[in-house]
């Protein structure tokens, strides 16, 4: 026999000494074979007939709670409280009826009497812990749950509660009950994606490629950890990877515009423009106010030689941008790369003017409006200033220059600064 059922009959015999056995059983059948309204029904009739037994109530607020008439099982159970108060059984399905209802004060009041009586009662915490969650009352919630960790240390919805509360809050301590969670349970995916994403959030995304790869050997077929996994190569500094599982998740269903757009990007950083602006256009379809797509798209496009819409995906990309000086500077010297490609140079070097007044540790602006001048315009005596101009800002902003394309270029430059020289020397152009 069920032993649920079993539990239930001898709740009969014990408790309902006033009614028939076969009444109770036939509820009870009713109850297990999902015929709750004929419960609600039959039992309804024997309280009204003067039943007062644990068990009718019980079941009759049991199945309301299954149809979800919340409000009729939370007037079932006070008025059972009414015969029998002190029931446990009866307070308890109260408090989670109430929880049902959104009626948290009363739920509050019910749970917060459980483990008054029972400190133990691990049940009645959590539900405290989410109410206080959810009311943004996190020491509350926090406080609650190291109660079910002092009886449960190992209690896997307390770990990653406490763990996405101290997250909410950007505390450190989060990865301590993620981590907790994950080498407990390796093959829970809600702890598994919790700790992932808390590396790459922490810019170690090196420790989430072995979360994803364990899980994937699980469920290959899972979109979530293949797109994250891609978003860890990407994080890393492996496009080519992470093109490879963007795609993987596409072909498995993926449609968000997140995949798309660093499907997109990781394309790009390869070179493989063309594909890149598949993916960029399918991403801006999905979500137009995205400022990072419309730059990447915006500098693909100028590869294949679409100027016109290059220039205006870039132009869309600084109108949505947050105002950070590095990237916008970059996007006016995209802009003006473009301009030089069109030999538009005039336009070309107000760009890189944009650029350099945006970001004044953007040297390379510098650069290139000194060359444009020199060896577009032919304006030596402008170009040696530009020129001079960008070796002071590399002597101002030392680590501008720690590359060997900096190291090449101050070399080029300089040279360049003594045949101007010169020759204005020898043009009597002093």
């Amino acid at each position: 026999m069920n032993p649920i059922r079993s539990l239930l009959l001898t709740c009969v015999f014990i408790l309902s000494p006033g009614v028939t056995l076969n009444a109770q059983d036939k509820l009870i059948d009713l109850y297990y074979s999902g015929q709750y309204q004929e419960v609600v029904n039959g039992s309804g009739t024997m309280i009204a007939s003067g039943d007062t037994a644990f068990m009718t109530f019980y079941l009759k607020a049991l199945s309301e709670g299954q149809l979800g008439q919340v409000q009729e099982a939370i007037h079932t159970i006070q008025l059972a409280l009414q015969f029998h108060p002190d029931d446990q059984r009866l307070n308890r399905m109260l408090s989670g009826q109430y929880y049902e209802a959104g009626d948290y004060v009363q739920a509050r009041k019910g749970y917060l009497e459980l483990v008054k009586r029972d400190s133990t009662d691990i049940s009645s915490w959590l539900k405290l812990a989410e109410m206080a969650s959810f009311r943004q009352r996190y020491e509350e919630a926090i406080e609650a749950l190291n109660q079910v960790l002092v009886s449960d240390s190992m209690n896997l919805s307390s770990l990653m509660m406490m763990g996405d509360i101290l997250n909410r809050h950007n505390n450190s301590g989060a990865v301590i009950y993620y981590k907790r969670a994950y080498h407990l349970y390796p093959e829970n995916q809600k702890a598994a994606f919790a700790l992932g994403n808390w590396h790459i959030q922490s810019k170690e995304a090196w420790k989430t490629i072995p979360i994803c790869e364990q899980i994937l050997t699980i469920d290959s077929t899972s979109i979530k950890f293949s797109k994250l996994l891609g978003y860890a190569y990407y994080k890393t500094g492996k496009p080519g990877q992470a093109v490879q599982w963007f795609e993987y998740a596409v072909a498995l269903g993926d449609s968000t515009a997140f995949t798309f757009k660093f499907k997109g990007i990781s394309h790009y950083l390869r070179t493989d423009f063309g594909p890149a602006i598949g993916a960029l256009e399918e991403a801006l379809r999905k979500d137009s106010l995205d400022a990072e797509v419309h730059f990447f798209l915006g500098a693909s496009l100028s590869t294949i030689a679409e100027m016109g819409d290059a220039m205006e995906h870039l132009d869309r990309s600084l109108e949505l941008m947050q105002p950070d000086p590095s990237i916008v500077s970059r996007i006016y010297s995209e802009q003006g790369n473009i301009m030089r490609l069109e030999m538009k140079y005039e336009e070309a070097y107000s760009y890189y003017e944009t650029a350099w007044e945006t970001d004044t540790t953007n040297a390379m602006s510098l650069y290139y409006m000194a060359s444009i001048l020199d060896n577009s315009l032919h304006r030596s005596k402008e170009a040696l200033v530009d020129y001079q101009r960008f070796i002071d800002a590399l002597d101002r902003f030392p680590e501008k220059q720690e590359s060997n394309q900096g190291i090449s270029i101050r070399a080029i430059v300089e040279d360049r600064i003594v045949t101007l020289k010169e020759e204005q020397f020898f043009r009597d152009e002093q």
